[in-house]
């Protein structure tokens, strides 16, 4: 399918990735209606769900279908800047099961396939590990058959699975704690195995877009947004664990290697991440970080003013479930608002408090996305006119 995909079951999306374009290119915002707001709903996850089908994770027929009549749902329904494609979503164990790791599917599909435990202990059993075939191993094939079907749709772009970066699929194979231990006692066997990791995962990324039909330096969809000109996405949540040294000696060179290989890249994680800006900006051809700020609205505003300069900032977290406060927080620690994308996910029964945590809370994801996107834009006017955004008391300067 083209990469211009600009017309969809009777939707005109141009209007959408012009805007998307022109915030890749760093172009200023002249009003509120230029920040791209794509408001996740339905999420292509099951965590916070409560409608998707029994059968999603076994029947490429279920879950294609199920996101695609929820995005013409959405399409129809909520004024954000939202444009479609297929996530072919297995959990985000995909690449460490090729390796050798178990997953478990979940009793019913209000939660999501998770990794049971770590498949690598001792050293001997980081030296038998093998590189993966894509087509045999793990949930890979699995992948590559919703891919398949997909593709066969000739309706929806295709994007990539998940793609746990070499980071977060070491911690899978052998456990966070161990791989600290094994960074400070063994680093040779370490970067041998971030190096397997690595060269695994260029493959898979590779072998999904020749069953795409996507060129290396582009990609339909990555992580529930679509990006032009991005060529892969890579996960890097374990990165708030770790400090600034660990991360640009073990990591680093593999998430470089990566991106130079897809022409750029976009790297995601959640919570505070700042001890890492001086790393991030010396990955070459990073064009993108995708972060959750999680209610740590100082810390995402020195992320922004330490890279929004350089690039693109995509604002992920789970919908709050106090929308004004949070937003008019948020947006308040911002100098500029230039350079952002919000792609918020909206769940059905689960929202984010203040401070990053998550609780169950009943509401209308419709009304819910609709309530973000005005607010939004409300926060975003507000700060190119020098508006103050909250009263006194810390609430919602717009709050009626």
């Amino acid at each position: 399918m083209s990469m211009e995909f600009t017309h969809w079951r009777g939707f005109d999306l141009s209007p959408r990735l012009e805007k998307l374009k022109r915030t890749f290119r760093h172009e200023p915002f002249r009003s509120a209606e230029d920040m791209p707001l794509h408001i996740n709903t339905p999420t292509y996850f099951s965590t916070g769900s409560l409608d998707k089908p029994e059968d999603y994770y076994t029947n490429p027929a279920s879950m294609y279908a199920y996101q695609a009549d929820g995005y013409e749902k959405h399409l129809k329904l909520i004024h954000d800047d939202y444009i479609p494609y297929f996530m072919p979503w297995l959990g985000t164990g995909v690449l460490a099961s090729a390796f050798g790791v178990q997953v478990r599917f979940p009793a019913n599909t209000t939660d999501d396939p998770v990794v049971v435990g770590p498949c690598l202990k001792t050293p001997a059993d980081v030296a038998r590990l093998r590189l993966p075939d894509p087509h045999k191993d793990g949930l890979m094939p699995r992948a590559l058959q919703f891919i398949d079907y997909a593709v066969g749709q000739a309706d929806l772009p295709v994007g990539l699975t998940d793609m746990q970066g070499p980071l977060d699929t070491v911690g899978l194979l052998c456990g966070q704690a161990r791989l600290y231990e094994w960074m400070a006692d063994d680093p040779k066997m370490v970067h041998e195995l971030f190096e397997m990791v690595t060269e695994a995962f260029i493959q898979w990324v590779k072998v999904q877009k020749e069953h795409i039909g996507e060129p290396l330096d582009s990609s339909n969809g990555l992580q529930g947004l679509h990006s032009p000109g991005i060529g892969v996405w890579e996960s890097d949540d374990d990165m708030v664990m770790i400090g600034g040294g660990l991360y640009r000696e073990f990591v680093v060179p593999y998430v470089s290697r990566i991106f130079d290989a897809f022409g750029s890249g976009s790297v995601h994680f959640c919570g505070r991440g700042t001890q890492h800006i001086d790393n991030l900006l010396t990955i070459p051809n990073i064009r993108v970080v995708n972060n959750s700020p999680l209610g740590n609205f100082k810390a995402f505003a020195k992320l922004k003013k330490g890279i929004g300069s350089r690039m693109v900032i995509e604002i992920q977290d789970g919908a709050p479930d106090e929308v004004e406060t949070y937003y008019a927080r948020l947006f308040n620690e911002i100098d500029d608002p230039h350079g952002l994308i919000l792609a918020t996910f909206v769940f059905d029964n689960t929202a984010m408090d203040n401070k990053g945590g998550y609780h169950l809370l009943d509401r209308e994801p419709v009304e819910t996305a609709n309530r973000i996107v005005d607010t939004v834009r409300e926060c975003v006017r507000r700060k190119l006119a020098f508006e103050p955004l909250l009263t006194d008391d810390g609430q919602a300067a717009f709050l009626k």
